[in-house]
């Protein structure tokens, strides 16, 4: 009677089966000899370890860093095994324009910049990167040196951020000075009804806030939404008020814009896009009329100033009255024209 091969084929692929098991729970997390053989018998069943389990896991982890050269170490102080290196068993291989775009995931959330917002996110990337070849690892290293130099991530101070979470958890208003971006400026005060903390790819977290009061005052608009950087706010100075904050996010006042675009930059499309809810219509002659709904006043001013000429404010009175006094300070500021003989 011949015999039968289907048994060996079988035990095989039970056995790579079951390594590859132990590779993923390796990736998850560290994991002891207990867990990795409690967790093979729960995921395979019967064809997990015989009676000598732990004689058979050592096996499968020999056999692991001998035929594949992975690095899996036992570090003693914890009685866990770690993975530090798949090596020829890497599982990714993605083309070169998933690669940059893993690049730049892995340079927007970089490792130990002290923001616990992401910690989950650079886990992930961690366990991606475990998975890629040699030579994408080492692309990918590159990558973050050359980012890093040119993008320095800011420090935020612990109790900074610990006061910010809390009055965001307690839904209270939240006070800080906080410095501008002008080197030469002091830090003002904010007081601000704090909404959220996020992350941005730049590098920074900030806060999420509706601004309440700002002294000394300068251009910003009350009750409008803002975003601060963390690493701004001066350590020591934020503090939790005890005025909690109303049931719904307040608004700042709206006011509509009206506003006229030679036909050389309306016929370009060129300023109408920057505030929402906007209407155009086109003159015969090219020009546009253009409707909107703004908060910011400073803002709408900064941006329809770079049109200089090419652009007049019809309303609201408020803006064409902060126009007329940035106008003035700047005639002042440069004088009267000389007469060159």
């Amino acid at each position: 009677m011949a015999r039968r091969s289907g048994g060996i084929k079988r035990s095989s692929w039970v056995t790579f089966r079951r390594r590859l098991f132990l590779v993923r729970q390796l990736l998850r997390a560290p994991a002891s000899a207990e867990e990795l053989i409690t967790r093979v018998q729960s995921e395979l069943g019967e064809n997990g370890y015989p009676a000598n389990a732990a004689a058979a896991l050592k096996h499968d982890l020999d056999s692991l860093k001998g035929e594949y050269d992975c690095r899996i170490v036992y570090r003693r102080d914890q009685g866990k095994y770690v993975i530090i290196d798949l090596g020829e068993l890497a599982l990714l291989d993605p083309p070169h324009q998933s690669l940059e775009a893993l690049a730049l995931l892995d340079a927007s959330y970089p490792a130990g910049s002290g923001n616990p917002m992401h910690a989950s996110i650079r886990a992930l990337l961690d366990q991606v990167i475990l998975m890629l070849p040699h030579r994408a690892q080492s692309h990918l290293q590159m990558r973050r040196s050359a980012t890093r130099q040119k993008r320095p991530v800011g420090r935020i101070d612990s109790n900074v951020l610990a006061t910010v979470r809390q009055a965001i958890e307690e839904k209270h208003e939240l006070v800080f000075r906080y410095w501008g971006l002008s080197d030469g400026e002091a830090p003002r005060r904010y007081r601000v009804a704090p909404y959220g903390i996020f992350f941005r790819n730049n590098g920074h977290t900030y806060l999420d806030a509706t601004l309440l009061e700002v002294q000394p005052a300068g251009s910003e608009q009350l009750l409008t939404q803002v975003n601060y950087r963390l690493d701004r706010i001066v350590p020591g100075t934020v503090q939790v008020l005890p005025n909690p904050l109303p049931s719904e996010r307040p608004q700042a006042r709206t006011f509509t814009l009206r506003y006229w675009l030679h036909p050389e930059i309306a016929q370009g499309g060129d300023g109408i896009p920057f505030f929402p809810s906007t209407r155009v219509e086109y003159g015969d002659d090219g020009s546009a009329l253009v409707t909107a709904t703004v908060s910011n006043l400073s803002v709408a001013r900064d941006v329809l100033l770079r049109y200089g000429d090419r652009c007049r404010v019809i309303e609201p009175s408020e803006l064409i009255d902060l126009i007329r006094e940035t106008v003035d300070a700047m005639a002042s500021l440069y004088g009267s024209p000389v007469t060159v003989r």
